[in-house]
């Protein structure tokens, strides 16, 4: 795999919670958002269910959803079925280590609602990143004194590397400093819902997702 080919990861799960958004009554915003949160990233569906805002299967189907997202930015050559099992078990564990508090929301003028998330952005793909870029080299090198393998057997060992070193990085990931930012539930339609820009923003406070940028 070239550095070139690597798209930034937005998980495009955001565009799936309108069909688990809430009614147009009365809610707990805060608990609400935390329960996505949880399903999205923990795999909790707990939240869900105790909110009355989808089915365990539609919870469930989500969070596959979100893992396909991730698996199609960072996998898009052809991989073995068993290098694709051992990526969503690796993203899988990503996710589960993402660091995140629900806090306190408050009603607006225009009747959203506006929940505060304090967290700590991982440091995954950054170092990973640098892994990978070294060990791309050190294969180059292999491929001067030996047969240059073929295009589909290259793709393959690239994509391995790149799942080990996100592995590896998340043996002993680090954290940055305690940062808040604020996500809006909106009512559209009867219907609450998070505001896809400020999901897409948590994202990336959540996950250093920059270093993917550009590559």
């Amino acid at each position: 795999m070239r550095k070139g080919k690597i798209i930034v990861l937005y998980l495009v799960v955001v565009l799936a919670l309108g069909m688990l958004a809430g009614c147009g009554e009365k809610m707990d915003a805060s608990a609400y958002v935390k329960a996505l949160l949880d399903n999205t990233y923990k795999n909790d569906s707990s939240g869900i269910l105790e909110q009355k805002i989808g089915t365990k299967e539609e919870a469930e189907e989500l969070y596959e959803q979100g893992l396909d997202a991730v698996m199609a930015s960072l996998v898009q050559e052809n991989i073995s079925e068993e290098l694709k099992a051992e990526y969503r078990t690796v993203l899988a564990d990503l996710y589960a280590k993402v660091k995140y508090t629900v806090g306190e929301f408050e009603e607006q003028e225009d009747g959203s609602l506006v929940v505060t998330i304090n967290c700590q952005q991982m440091n995954v793909f950054e170092p990973a990143m640098a892994a990978y870029i070294e060990g791309v080299e050190e294969l180059s090198g292999e491929y001067e004194k030996e047969e240059i393998p073929s295009q589909e057997k290259q793709n393959e060992m690239t994509r391995q590397l790149f799942k080990d070193c996100i592995k590896d990085t998340l043996a002993d990931v680090t954290y940055g400093p305690n940062t808040s930012i604020t996500v809006r539930v909106e009512l559209n339609n009867n219907v609450y819902s998070l505001n896809s820009k400020d999901f897409s923003n948590l994202e990336m406070s959540l996950l250093d997702l920059s270093a993917l940028r550009g590559s």
